[in-house]
């Protein structure tokens, strides 16, 4: 077959089905580099009750996931995704689905169902051979005969309207699944003398029976589109329809029908119709001949040729993939559109994503997808490639990614998660593997935290997670006595007061500073202090003699001598022995 087609040469595929051909088609399209386009025409996850056997609500959950899932595979392996409404749209969107979608209502032959091609005796011979008296309205329902088309709320409703009196009978005219069941419910109601169902009825003689009813209805939320509202309304039948959000802009209330909720209001609007004058129906059913124009046929040809025209140009300019190279997980593009020659990376998943192979198309949209990635791809490189040199916490990564790097912060958030789920990112392991050089550093526990809050572990995560078991009074002791013995050429005075002044700016507590600096041992200070107390006043005065002599000279060595700490006698014994040009 797929010599077949290529022996055709097809400008593009228009695929109408997700499963059998549909899936043919989708993969003959990419065989033979033909543009493709899909109609999604079914919302499937109506549907899941067929398969949950069991009537189990985590199955349908489940069911409804995967419809999801299959959906959002099938709508971006095409160029274009039409959708037959807004509501139809606007699922596909809530799957994720990022292929351009365009709303184009399905054409329907409106001139089949144009009031010019009957009579009325046609009328009369549909409706006498139903058995529905002059008398009496007739209400038609058209379709499919299942549990999704809600055609029990329907009998309920007429059991009403038998009870009422109100004389109107039912028309069904469709086959299914739950044809006999609604038969049996129907002589259980006791309606089955006003509810006719006529089974299947060939293509050509529905909209005779259209002609015929006074009314149209339909309890169905299950359409994508409703077609069947569209030929009633184009046979200039009013429509009494479920409310559904797909019918919004094809039935306008009390213009070209009504919307009812359930069997209660479906008889209040029944009889709000039943009421209208002669000249106020006529214009009604005028207005649902008016209303319908726009889901002609020929307006939908023109819709669909031009949107084929524009996805054969954008195909025809896509970039072929000229060359694929995988490295470190990561796959480089090179890619040709003829004009233009684009190198481009993505990840490893996104390629087997997208299903890229050498001599592939990717379309315009495909490209500026990836382009866009493209930061993405960099930027996770990027992060590995720093952590692979040292611990990061997720804070610190975050800010590298948001400072050195173009990724968006919805990238930044989907590389933190990455990283994290991998467990290259572990704020927890972060801070147990820093705690022993913290303890080595012989860091306060507010140094400690100080550091970890500064990376952006949070508080809980610290408590939680750092050794404080070792003796803060400890630490500060050791640390005390590396101070000690790396202050060199002050006073006793000065050096007790500055390794005070770096405990506390550690993070030590005044009763830790306090223990262990009556822990140190300054007898070697003190025996030193002379001898400091003389080279200090020797620096100091060589540089007062510039511009100073005599008392004034001596008063200010002095002063500077006790400000650095040297104890009063002592300085005022040196300063007597020495000798002053003035004495």
């Amino acid at each position: 077959m797929l010599d077949e087609l290529e022996n055709l040469n097809f400008d593009l595929f228009h695929v109408h089905t997700e499963f059998g051909v549909g899936i043919f088609g989708s993969i003959a399209a990419k065989q033979l580099h033909v543009p493709m386009v899909r109609t999604y025409h079914t919302t499937y996850e109506d549907y899941t009750h067929y398969a949950n056997f069991l009537h189990m609500e985590s199955f349908d959950k489940v069911a409804k996931k995967l419809v999801g899932i299959l959906s959002r595979q099938y709508g971006e392996d095409c160029l274009r995704l039409i959708a037959p409404s807004k509501k139809t749209a606007n699922m596909l969107l809530g799957y994720g689905i990022r292929t351009p979608i365009r709303i184009l209502p399905t054409g329907v032959e409106l001139k089949r169902f144009s009031p010019d091609l009957f009579t009325e005796e046609d009328t009369r011979r549909v409706r006498s051979e139903l058995g529905i008296q002059d008398d009496e309205k007739m209400l038609l329902y058209v379709g499919r005969i299942a549990q999704e088309k809600s055609i029990v709320m329907l009998l309920e409703a007429f059991a009403r309207i038998k009870r009422e009196g109100i004389r109107a009978k039912l028309v069904v005219i469709g086959g299914g699944p739950q044809l006999d069941e609604l038969r049996s419910l129907a002589k259980t109601l006791s309606i089955d003398d006003i509810v006719i169902f006529t089974d299947k009825k060939p293509f050509d003689e529905v909209p005779a029976y259209y002609h015929a009813a006074d009314l149209f209805t339909s309890a169905s939320k299950t359409e994508t589109q409703g077609m069947t509202y569209v030929e009633a309304l184009a046979s200039g039948t009013p429509v009494l329809a479920r409310y559904d959000e797909v019918l919004e802009e094809l039935i306008k209330e009390d213009v070209n029908g009504y919307f009812f909720e359930g069997a209660d209001s479906f008889v209040t609007k029944l009889r709000k119709f039943l009421s209208l004058s002669s000249e106020e129906l006529s214009k009604m059913q005028k207005n649902a001949i008016e209303e319908a124009q726009i889901y002609d046929a020929d307006t939908y040809v023109e819709n669909m040729l031009q949107l084929y025209k524009e996805t054969i140009e954008e195909y025809d300019s896509s970039y072929v993939v000229e060359s694929v190279t995988l490295k470190n997980d990561v796959v480089h593009l090179q890619l040709n559109n003829g004009k233009n020659e684009e190198k481009i990376m993505v990840s490893l998943e996104r390629y087997y994503q997208e299903g890229i192979r050498k001599d592939d198309k990717l379309t315009a949209a495909q490209f500026e997808r990836l382009k866009n990635e493209e930061s993405f791809v960099k930027a996770y490189r990027s992060a590995l490639k720093r952590i692979s040199a040292r611990d990061y916490t997720v804070k610190q990564m975050r800010d590298y990614l948001s400072e050195k790097q173009e990724a968006s912060p919805e990238q930044i958030d989907e590389i933190i998660e990455k990283l994290t789920e991998k467990g290259m990112l572990d704020d927890r392991r972060y801070v147990i593997e820093k705690n022993d050089a913290f303890q080595a550093m012989l860091l306060s526990r507010k140094q400690m935290t100080a550091r970890l809050r500064k990376a952006g572990i949070a508080p809980e995560i610290i408590e939680e997670c750092l050794d404080f078991e070792n003796s803060e009074s400890d630490k500060a002791l050791r640390r005390a006595q590396k101070y000690q013995n790396s202050i060199h050429n002050k006073s006793l005075l000065v050096k007790k007061q500055t390794i005070r002044r770096k405990l506390f700016e550690d993070g030590f507590s005044n009763e830790d500073i306090q223990q262990a600096m009556s822990m140190l041992d300054f007898a070697e200070d003190a025996l030193a202090e002379e001898s400091v107390l003389k080279s200090e006043c020797a620096k100091i005065c060589r540089r007062l003699e510039r511009k100073y002599s005599g008392t004034d000279l001596r008063n200010r060595l002095y002063h500077s001598l006790i400000a650095k700490g040297f104890a009063n006698d002592a300085v005022y014994a040196l300063i007597n022995e020495m000798e002053w040009e003035d004495d």
